[in-house]
Parts: C-alpha cells; sequence; structure tokens
C-alpha cells in the first residue's frame, strides 16, 4: 500500500488490490483461526492498517470456547469488533451480519438524502485455510463464490454482491508463509495452512504433545501409534504414520478441543 501523509508505509502484497481499490472498502473482515488467534495476527498484520476492521475467529468447533470467548473481548477491548464464525455451518454468522447491517445504517445516516444509498463494501483478509471461502459464501449467500485463488490469480478487483446489503472485494488475500520458522512454523502446520511439505511431521507432532497430550509425556506418541495399530513388521511402531495420523486429528477435533494461543502472549 502506498505511503500516506503521517503514517508509515505498509508492506505490499500480490494478492492485495491497488490502494485506490482498497481505498473504497467501508471495512475489512480479518480473519484468524480461533486456535492461533496470536500467529494468524501476526502474520497478516502487516499488510492492512487497523482502521476499519472486524476480528472473526474461524474453526471455533474446534478451539476451547473459554479461549475463544477471551479473544473476542480482547479484540473487542482493543477497539475492534469480533465475533466466532463457523464458516462451513454458519454458527456465529447471525451477530456478525447484525454487526454489519448496523454499520450499512450508520453510514447510510451520514450521506445527503439526494444521494443514492449503495450496498456495504467489506473485503475478506487472513492467511491459508482460514475459512475465506466459506465466509464468503455465506455472507453471498451463495456456494459457488470466486474465492480462493491463488495469489496474484485475481488481477483485478471485482465487487461481488450478496445479501442485497453487502459487496465483497472480490481479492485473494493469501498471506505469505514461506518465511515463517520456528515455533510459529510449528502452529501454523498444526491448523493446516502451510503445505505438507514445508515442516516435518514428527516435530510438529512432538510439539503437540506438549500443548494437547493429557502427559505430554514422551511416550505418548508411541503409546497412540500402538493404539491406532500403526505397526511395522518386528513389532515397531511407525512413527512417521503415527505423527501424521495425530497431526490430521488434531486439525478435526478428534483429540478434543484446544487453543494453542492466550491474549496475553500478544505484548511481545
Amino acid at each position: 500500500m502506498a505511503r500516506s501523509k503521517g503514517t508509515a508505509s505498509r508492506k505490499t502484497h500480490p494478492g492485495l488490490p491497488a490502494k485506490k481499490a482498497l481505498d473504497l472498502v467501508d471495512v475489512f473482515l480479518f480473519l484468524a483461526d480461533a486456535r492461533i488467534p496470536l500467529t494468524s495476527v501476526r502474520l497478516a498484520e502487516p499488510y492492512l492498517s487497523k482502521r476499519r476492521r472486524i476480528y472473526v475467529l474461524t474453526k471455533p468447533d474446534l478451539a476451547d470456547p473459554e479461549a475463544t470467548s477471551e479473544w473476542t473481548e480482547f479484540f473487542a477491548s482493543q477497539g475492534s469488533p469480533a465475533f466466532a464464525v463457523n464458516c462451513k455451518r454458519g454458527d456465529g454468522l447471525s451477530g456478525l451480519l447484525r454487526h454489519l447491517k448496523a454499520m450499512k445504517a450508520e453510514i447510510d445516516a451520514k450521506k445527503p438524502s439526494v444521494l443514492l444509498h449503495r450496498p456495504l463494501r467489506i473485503m475478506l483478509f487472513g492467511p491459508p485455510n482460514v475459512g475465506k471461502s466459506s465466509l464468503a459464501n455465506r455472507l453471498l449467500g451463495t456456494t459457488k463464490a470466486p474465492f480462493g485463488a491463488k495469489p496474484g490469480l485475481t488481477r483485478s478487483s471485482n465487487w461481488l454482491k450478496g445479501r442485497g446489503f453487502l459487496e465483497i472485494l472480490d481479492t485473494p488475500g493469501v498471506v505469505d508463509t514461506s518465511l515463517v520458522k520456528g515455533e510459529a512454523q510449528l502452529k501454523l502446520a498444526a491448523a493446516w495452512a502451510i503445505p505438507e511439505n514445508r515442516y516435518d511431521p514428527e516435530e510438529v507432532a512432538r510439539y503437540l504433545v506438549e500443548k494437547v497430550a493429557p502427559t505430554g509425556k514422551e511416550e505418548y506418541l508411541e503409546e497412540y501409534g500402538r493404539a491406532r495399530g500403526f505397526i511395522r513388521e518386528g513389532g515397531a511402531v511407525d512413527i512417521e504414520r503415527t505423527c501424521k495420523t495425530f497431526i490430521q486429528d488434531f486439525r478435526e477435533g478428534r483429540l478434543g478441543r484446544f487453543t494453542l494461543e492466550a491474549p496475553g502472549e500478544l505484548g511481545g
């Protein structure tokens, strides 16, 4: 985004439209995985200004509900409304829609009566696999919205109409994860936000054991593999298969509902 008076320049991204198109957006829906809100925000934060932002915590059915409430309260305390929305099922969408309608009414009230009222213009932005396509379809009232494209594939900004009072700026909005390292990379891998060739399954699985296993002990993965029947010839546990399955079970909520980050960590 171009440098403006009195503000530092922000990073640009091939998935973002031109500044002229961004200036037409009334509000940005900033999507963050409810299991890793801190990592999601830090990853995407450099690309958009904080003004006119609403946080949407996606996949709340996989996260600890108390932690999700803490995160929504935290974002609200920082001046940004926040909603937990299951983008696939639609749970939590009604609260977000009510807020968007209230914003639309507030904007309309400030316009001269001679001007025609226009739809509320929004843009969705967040890490890969965070639920952007599903939320876009929910907001548009369709199942085939053209979202989820690769970075740079959308070469022009298109406004898509939905629900009568909304327009969504069609843009990939994918955040680059290629340079993420350390614990953040492990969290993104656990949440399925980076490709499988970018992480070591055993490293991610052992990290998750420390976070979600009842005992967190070193032998947990081997016991888990034996319980699942992942045994090689000779009786040894197939650790590679065990780790991949353990990660997938976390991703799909079969291990329980876990949040890997707390609002207090955001100060760093």
